[in-house]
């Protein structure tokens, strides 16, 4: 760990927190609200003060978010700003850590690696797995990120565009699409001015789409009886 992670943990009360990682901060459970607000604003800063561990500073920072449920609610944009982080970046932070307990993380994969599969997957069984697979065959983020991406497309059943409501599913995706592509012909270089934090939101968000996308071609390319 960095000596500048190493010194800030000396100096927080062993009553707050019980261990740290570079992954992650385990917490003690009867940490008061006033002690934990005392400790998200102290990592927030050290976030903003560390170039090198930034990814570790923000799994502290998804912890704390995690452990404190609602009592950080209207301040995640000035957490995120005293860090130097988007917003949205600290929202991924919390889902992710909400989802993978620190003890469950793997040591041998980053941040990120946790991150792709924590935005994807919310079933234990399913989060163990691919970290399990990312670790053992020794993935890189990106090569992560597309294995995920494959294995969604392919799980899509093919039947899906036919299926629940019939046709008011259709009608409600068919609008959604049109106006997305409306807005992205309107607007085309709207990403050049985004963080890397937004683009990696709007990536997210866009995964399910993708898979969506993934899965039609799938079912056209089924020879027709």
């Amino acid at each position: 760990m960095a000596p500048e992670l190493q010194s800030f943990l000396r100096d927080l009360p062993d009553a707050q927190v019980r261990q740290a990682t570079p992954l992650g901060l385990i917490l003690r459970p009867d940490l008061d609200a006033n002690s934990w607000s005392t400790l998200v604003a102290s990592v927030a800063q050290l976030a903003g003060r560390v170039s090198r561990q930034r990814e570790t500073a923000t799994a502290w920072l998804g912890d704390l978010l995690a452990f404190g449920h609602g009592k950080y609610r209207g301040q995640i944009s000035a957490y995120a700003e005293a860090a130097g982080l988007d917003p949205g970046t600290l929202r991924v932070a919390k889902l992710v850590c909400s989802r993978i307990p620190v003890l469950c993380r793997h040591n041998a994969l980053s941040w990120s690696h946790h991150c792709e599969v924590g935005r994807a997957f919310k079933e234990p069984r399913d989060i163990q797995r691919w970290l399990d697979l990312a670790a053992t065959e020794r993935l890189s983020v990106r090569g992560l990120r597309k294995r995920i991406r494959l294995h969604q497309a392919e799980s899509q059943p093919a039947a899906t565009a036919d299926s629940g409501d019939g046709p008011n599913i259709r009608f409600e995706l068919m609008r959604g699409l049109h106006t997305a592509r409306c807005l992205i012909q309107k607007h085309p270089d709207t990403w050049a001015e985004w963080s890397v934090e937004t683009c990696e939101l709007a990536l997210a968000e866009m995964r399910p789409i993708l898979a969506f996308f993934e899965a039609i071609r799938a079912h056209m390319r089924v020879p027709r009886p």
